[in-house]
């Protein structure tokens, strides 16, 4: 693919995540570093490095030290031109999104009020003041000195964010612009300001720098902007950019509006936009949005419906996804579950709290459920290899187990699992029918297949004990015995089946109470809901699913309104029976609520390794996954490597 006299080696590019400017923190940026490298060297033709707001007055939403953009030397210079220096020594177009957000903009104490199209104030109550003239200039001015910045930093092109609600959109949407001047009413006075900047970008850094626009194709709220009115829009842009990068969706509410796709919305889910797009434009088309095997991009581009193919959070998951799509391994591609991990982090680690820029942060933005390199603390490259090759045993056929004994394989060691039942996957397996988790099931599978793959000797049907201890005489031996369902002292419970029964056999009745309301409570309520029941949930805490992460929380409680799943938080349960509950709320009052069925969900209690622990003699040992301590995939995931790789 060519565009603004740029050859692209092929049609997969990466889409910005997280911020450009956290490079400059001296403990978060190697982690930023790694993360473009990565990219890079994975096969994508163009790396886009994260959200850089063009100045830090009226546009930042985050509050990095002040950058002046018209300097080109000193520590930001060169720190902001690592990247493009990355990227570019790994093959690929090295590319920086641009931003402001307009009336967006975080207000922070000393700065300036966030500007807009026109004054309000936001549902926080921050005024946002109306912009005139020379707010208009400085903007541009703005713009067009970070891309002028940015070129001489070494990279081949930028982004420039006009999508998403953001300033582009503020000005490009009648249902926000109520301008009676000529930058309001019809769409080619709404047009006009984000027209010049994009023309003072050009104007200052010349035709052989590429200009990407990324625009929202629609808002996805009543009286939003169409896809008509964004392809009459990037028709406009011809002569001035070089690429339009078709998304969708508000910053507002992302969720809601697809600005980022949930697991509950079907991939590639902008294509058909992006085809829309295309009918008013020359140039090249390109499209993001839960994008995450190679057949789907395939079929986008063989379809005529964009040009290239953008890929966000699966280049966390798998960076060298067209590396292995283009060299016949895409079966080992590690595709985007869609969890909402990276970004933001979860709540329950107190992502809300993080100060930025820090550490802290870097920490959770850019984590991967099914990646566990996708952010670890050092540098995997100069991590020292194994001085010999051991014999590791591995007992547990999970998502744990089965990740350590790849990296144990993969780094030259003789590695044979042992599971007690006849298959591997451990908790996962309940992939296999739960109607929402076709990409975790994937994940699943892909890490049975790279088992076996690998070399790994797998023995099914097979309990560790003194006997295969002996026989082996391992050099280490991880533990990955996973975790059965806790049941706390309510009378009853023990009459009851566990939630997670319901994808092994058990026929729940129509209507259905579901006894504790967390992750697992909540995702097997929807699934029976989805599958036909009536379904209650009785939780204890103020809210729902509570160990979630932020964005997925937020699309699970959607999926579960939508299916009319009724909830009683702040809720104690006294007593259960098979077919009735008896509650009390937060102020005692007590009720009895009837049902045909009664499961519960009620947390997890590691399986124990003690008695295993004391036949392993002469053998170090590790345990990881649920065995050390309940948790999440990317908890088990991530152990299991990191035992292996002490290795």
């Amino acid at each position: 693919m060519k565009a603004g006299g740029r050859v692209f080696k092929n049609r997969i590019v990466n889409a910005p995540m997280a911020f450009g400017m956290i490079a400059l923190d001296p403990d978060a940026g190697p982690r930023a570093y790694r993360k473009i490298e990565s990219i890079a060297k994975g096969g994508a033709a163009a790396v886009c490095v994260g959200e850089t707001d063009v100045n830090f007055t009226d546009a930042n939403r985050i509050p990095f030290p002040p950058v002046d953009f018209s300097v080109h030397s000193g520590r930001a210079f060169e720190a902001i031109g690592r990247y493009a220096s990355l990227i570019k020594e790994n093959g690929a177009l090295a590319m920086i999104e641009l931003a402001h957000p307009g009336a967006e903009k975080t207000p922070f104490e000393g700065q300036k009020d966030p500007i807009g199209p026109c004054a309000l104030v936001r549902p926080d109550g921050v005024r946002v003041r109306a912009m005139n003239e020379e707010d208009m200039a400085g903007v541009i001015n703005d713009f067009a000195e970070t891309a002028d910045f940015m070129k001489a930093a070494g990279f081949d092109g930028v982004l420039i964010h006009a999508g998403h609600g953001f300033i582009f959109t503020q000005f490009l949407s009648a249902r926000l612009n109520k301008r009676t001047d000529e930058y309001g009413g019809n769409l080619e006075n709404r047009a006009r300001f984000p027209i010049r900047i994009l023309q003072g970008i050009r104007d200052r850094v010349g035709p052989d720098f590429l200009i990407e626009v990324r625009v929202s194709a629609q808002e996805g709220v009543e009286g939003g902007i169409t896809p008509r009115e964004t392809g009459i829009f990037c028709g406009m842009l011809d002569k001035i950019a070089d690429l339009i990068h078709v998304s969708t969706g508000l910053y507002t509410d992302p969720i809601e509006t697809r600005q980022f796709s949930s697991m509950y919305v079907p991939h590639a889910c902008n294509a058909d936009l992006a085809a829309e797009i295309k009918k008013y434009t020359s140039l090249p088309v390109g499209v993001v949005g839960g994008i995450n095997s190679p057949e789907q991009a395939e079929t986008i581009v063989a379809e005529g419906k964009a040009d290239y193919v953008i890929l966000g959070r699966q280049m966390l998951s798998d960076p060298y996804f067209p590396q292995k799509a283009f060299s016949g391994k895409a079966d080992e591609i590690r595709r985007c579950i869609r969890c909402f991990n990276c970004f933001p982090g979860s709540p329950e680690e107190g992502y809300t709290d993080i100060p930025w820029p820090s550490s802290e942060l870097a920490k959770r933005v850019g984590s991967c459920t099914i990646n566990p390199v996708s952010n670890l603390p050092f540098d995997l490259s100069e991590h020292p290899l194994p001085g010999a090759s051991e014999i590791v045993l591995v007992v547990g056929g999970g998502p744990a187990g089965m990740q350590a004994a790849i990296t144990a394989a993969e780094r030259g060691h003789k590695v044979t699992l042992a599971e007690k039942e006849d298959r591997l996957g451990g908790l996962l397996c309940f992939t296999d029918t739960d109607v929402d988790k076709e990409d975790l099931r994937n994940f699943k599978d892909l890490l049975i297949r790279v088992t076996y793959r690998r070399g790994v000797t797998v023995l099914l049907n097979t309990a560790a004990d003194a006997e295969l201890i002996e026989r082996l005489k391992p050099d280490a031996v991880i533990l990955a015995l996973g975790s059965r369902p806790a049941m706390p002292p309510i009378p009853g419970i023990d009459k009851i089946r566990h939630a997670m029964d319901v994808y092994y056999g058990c026929k729940p009745g129509k209507s259905v109470i579901m006894v504790g309301g967390g992750l697992v409570g909540c995702e097997v309520a929807l699934h029976l809901a989805k599958s036909g029941h009536d379904v209650t949930i009785i939780e204890m805490l103020p809210r729902v699913a509570d160990d979630s992460y932020g964005m997925y929380r937020e699309a699970l409680i959607r999926q579960m309104s939508r299916e009319a799943i009724r909830t009683y938080t702040n809720t104690r349960c006294l007593e259960v029976t098979t077919c009735s509950v008896r509650i009390a709320d937060k102020d005692g009052a007590e009720t009895v609520i009837g049902a045909d069925s009664v499961f519960y969900a009620l947390g997890m209690k590691s399986n124990s390794a003690d008695e295993l622990e004391k036949v392993i003699a002469n053998a170090k040992v590790y345990k990881v996954g649920d065995c050390l301590r309940p948790a999440k995939v990317d908890s088990a995931v991530r152990e299991g490597f990191l035992a292996a790789l002490d290795i």
